[in-house]
């Protein structure tokens, strides 16, 4: 096969003739700008901004538009950098394609392939263009991405390769025909041409809460246009600054909150050695609990050497007919290398062959050797026993070799008859045992504390094998892995009920001698009882199963067909690197849930001041850049840490639900103790009880006028001296409350925890004393930015410590509130409601598993008997029937 020259190269590529099928697994840097930086909430931030410049608010106008720029920069700076070293490592794993030029076999990048070019298709590969096979031996290709047919299609010379199918077995040389969006898949797919971002389950949550407290702001801009135009006659500059602090009620960067925090999980995995396909895996992997793996490349390093043989003829003609089967068959597996190794090559004439496959479990080639003309099949004895005739115990030296953990090979010898029938289906004729030939494993030095970890977390392993159990289990021993091992077979598995099938699935954690069928069978199951499964694969008999469970996690060395499917690819083979990810990801996704708790009650608190203060009272309660303060000294800094002092807690269950159990209580309990707070306030100056002295403050921060200019400057709408006094107590205190929250939601002792929980990190008590301080240097240090910047009175000491202590009493009621659920009835109703909006979030996506199996986990959390009884979910079944 000569293939093209590098001149017809050339000239196609300057011809554009090239494949151009680039798939983008990330955004362009153009495009991760415009998301970050023009989101609607941004652009509406951004006009409110320039609005309050022209009405010369400057403070008002850095306040609304401030912390958004920061945002943006942050978030955009993250995900460049994210973004560029993903793509570096993903670099790695791109299918190659091996192509004939100039008469010689060359790897080049999928996109460096031309049309008319000759490419090599193996076992275990993916088509990445469409073609016309020119020659081809024993090819069968799987073209169930494609057409959702799950058998196997074999091809000959003059068929067509569709790009996106695989290899099962044999090989073909095929002439390029299309590719890019002129192939068939592209075609067929031609509405999925542009990157999209599917949104993951936490995501979906998080814009049903955005959705309803938009919902809440729209109500309350209404009430702000209509009661600044018709009863308080507001100036369009302080109208504009309820208008922000309106907006404010919307968590809007939650969202990128989540977005961002996956992306630099998925970079810090990479770097240990694990490669996201989406970032979203990261929540994915999360709720992981029933790890399935095959034992190569995680118990045992893919490395095989002949280790011994049993010959029922002599060695000498044993050894030939070993030696001319893994020079001529079409098979060339680690196994097949093991022999030649040991055996050599012997040249025949091969004249038809059975390539090897997991489902099939044999091969077997007809060849001409010499005079003689003869078939030879080697395989597991389970699919060659009932075909042998042999005096031998067969069966008891297999099983003997399987527990000294070796794995063995059938080798048999029949007479010459066709290997297929008249529709080219394999046929297995009578035949002589030759030898039963043992395989040694290399176990993984670093397999028993890799294991460890994954038992450590909680997570029920299983290895799912297509060698004999019994050998699986004898390398468990080899390798010293602890624990109760209940063993079962794929032919036992075939023979049994539904019922004793599930059984076995859930009991058992060895599975040997299994087909690609039962694999997914097998995971199917486990899935269908409540288990999140991860399932590692390597070779084209795993693509089913990686498939069909929720993470699927490939080898770098692995096929190209089971990286194409897999949610993550451990580089470098590296299994330790595996467990690390898993409890990474529910770092993460637990930092998130606290981060969402801390967030969230700020947004309800902030709405419900802003309900009674604003529209009851007609003050507003903190002006734009004490939002700013109290959002940057409460939520921002602590955020930005909590997940790197998360602690990798199970998230088997829906995380706003939770979220919500908690922020509403404690939003209700701030709001109220700052409302106690802001009348006292009032109050006291009112009655005299409290004296500002704003002259002496006026001289203290050294500002351009007199006390009444001051106070003219710090009051809102001229509201005067009380409502100065009670606003800054208020927000002095919902600031103090809100960063105190931290010691309920991560805490150290089980006395502060509401669900049992506790974390014993010390970082929150850093990070909190380094705020306190930052906030007391500035009272001290830097008065004139307190009052002149951020619009805050300086208060009396005792005035401070009074608020220290409401903070304090606020915490001994709230942890009482919140473990006694005296708020049942509100939460319960808000979370009806959540729970029928969440509905129809899922409903606008193609989600409806994902939906069905989070769904059934609330039906768990609240112990109901059918599923039924959660709004929507009759809808869900009745669509499943449709699917």
């Amino acid at each position: 096969m000569r293939g093209l020259t590098s001149e017809e190269v050339s000239q196609r590529r300057a011809q554009g003739l090239v494949n151009d099928a680039d798939v983008k697994t990330s955004r362009t840097y153009t495009d991760i700008f415009v998301k970050n930086a023009f989101t609607p909430f941004n652009i509406v931030l951004f006009i409110l901004g320039i609005l309050l410049l022209i009405c010369e608010e400057p403070i008002s106008a850095v306040s609304a538009t401030g912390i958004i720029i920061v945002n943006i920069l942050i978030s955009t700076i993250q995900e460049m950098r994210a973004k560029r070293r993903l793509d570096k490592i993903s670099l790695l794993t791109r299918p190659k394609v091996k192509v004939v030029r100039d008469g010689q076999q060359v790897e080049v990048d999928q996109n460096d392939v031309v049309k008319d070019d000759v490419v090599l298709l193996e076992a275990g590969d993916q088509a990445v263009v469409d073609g016309v096979i020119e020659e081809c031996k024993s090819l069968e290709m799987d073209e169930s991405l494609l057409t959702g047919e799950s058998s196997t299609v074999r091809k000959k010379a003059g068929d067509t390769i569709y790009s996106g199918s695989n290899c099962v077995t044999g090989q073909a040389y095929y002439t390029v025909t299309s590719f890019g969006a002129d192939s068939y898949a592209s075609q067929m797919l031609s509405s999925a041409k542009k990157f999209t971002s599917k949104k993951t389950p936490l995501q979906m949550e998080t814009g049903t809460v955005t959705k309803m407290l938009m919902a809440i702001a729209a109500v309350l801009f209404i009430i702000t246009i209509i009661k600044s135009i018709f009863i308080t006659h507001e100036s369009f500059s302080k109208t504009l600054e309820v208008f922000v602090l309106c907006l404010d009620v919307v968590p809007i960067a939650l969202f990128l909150l989540i977005t961002l925090t996956y992306m630099i999980a998925a970079m810090r995995m990479a770097d240990s050695g694990v490669l996201l396909q989406r970032s979203s895996s990261v929540e994915s992997i999360s709720h992981v609990d029933t790890v399935c793996m095959d034992k190569t490349g995680t118990i045992t390093t893919n490395k095989l050497r002949f280790e011994d043989s049993w010959d029922l003829i002599s060695p000498v003609d044993a050894g030939h007919v070993i030696s001319v089967f893994a020079t001529s068959t079409g098979s060339r597996n680690r196994t097949v290398d093991a022999l030649i190794e040991h055996y050599g090559e012997t040249s025949s004439e091969l004249l038809e062959e059975v390539q090897f496959s997991s489902d099939r479990k044999y091969s077997a080639v007809r060849v001409k050797d010499g005079d003689e003309t003869y078939n030879i099949y080697m395989g597991a004895w389970t699919a060659l026993g009932s075909h042998v005739r042999s005096e031998y115990d067969v069966p008891g030296y297999i099983e003997a070799q399987s527990k000294k953990g070796l794995r063995t090979v059938l080798i048999c010898k029949g007479p010459d008859t066709p290997l297929h029938d008249a529709d080219e289906n394999p046929v297995i004729g009578e035949m002589e045992p030759v030898s039963v030939v043992s395989i040694r494993d290399e176990v993984r030095p670093d397999c028993r504390q890799t294991i460890q970890v994954f038992m450590d977390n909680g997570m029920d392993l299983k290895v799912i094998s297509g060698d004999d159990p019994v050998t699986v289990d004898s390398l468990f021993t080899i390798a010293g892995i602890p624990g109760e091992r209940k063993i079962v077979s794929g032919p036992e598995l075939d023979a049994m009920s539904h019922e004793e099938f599930t059984k076995a699935a859930l009991e058992c954690n060895i599975f040997g001698r299994m087909r690609p069928e039962n694999k997914e069978q097998v995971i199917e199951t486990l899935k269908n009882n409540g288990h999140y499964v991860a399932m590692i694969g390597d070779g084209v008999n795993d693509v089913k199963s990686l498939k069909t469970a929720q993470v699927g996690v490939s080898l770098e060395s692995g096929a190209g067909a089971a990286r194409g499917v897999a949610d993550m690819i451990l580089i470098d083979d590296n299994f330790s690197a595996l467990p690390k990810a898993l409890v990474e990801g529910r770092r993460t996704v637990s930092g998130m849930r606290d981060i969402l708790k801390l967030y969230l009650t700020r947004n309800f608190t902030l709405a419900v001041l802003f309900v009674i203060i604003y529209v009851l009272f007609g003050n507003i309660p903190m002006i734009p850049i004490q939002n700013t303060f109290y959002a940057f000294i409460s939520v921002s800094i602590m955020a930005f840490f909590m997940t790197l002092f998360a602690k990798a807690d199970e998230n088997k269950d829906l995380i706003l639900p939770d979220v919500l159990r908690y922020c509403i209580p404690s939003s209700i309990m701030i709001a109220l103790f700052g409302l106690i707070v802001y009348g006292t306030a009032w109050y006291a100056v009112t009655s005299g009880s409290l004296v500002i002295d704003f002259d002496a403050m006026a001289q203290t921060i050294k500002f351009d006028g007199t006390g009444a200019d001051l106070i003219a400057k710090l009051s809102w709408n001229g509201s005067g001296v009380e409502e100065i006094v009670a606003r800054t107590a208020m927000v002095l205190f919902v600031t103090l409350a809100g960063l105190m929250q931290i010691f309920i939601i991560c805490p150290r002792w089980r006395i502060f925890s509401v669900d049992g929980r506790t974390n014993k990190s010390l970082v929150p008590f850093v990070i909190t004393l380094l705020i306190l301080a930052l906030v007391v240097t500035m009272y001290v240090y830097f008065p004139a930015l307190a009052v002149e910047f951020i619009g805050f009175a300086l208060l009396p000491n005792e005035c401070y410590l009074a608020i220290v202590c409401f903070v304090a009493l606020l915490m001994v009621l709230e942890l009482f509130v919140l473990k006694r659920n005296v708020f049942k009835r509100i939460i319960d109703r808000f979370e009806a409601y959540y729970m029928r909006k969440l509905d129809e979030e899922y409903s606008e996506g193609d989600v409806v598993e994902e939906r069905n199996a989070d769904l059934k986990k609330m039906a768990d959390l609240r112990n109901l008997k059918d599923l039924t009884d959660i709004p929507g979910i009759k809808d869900i079944k009745d669509q499943f029937k449709k699917n």
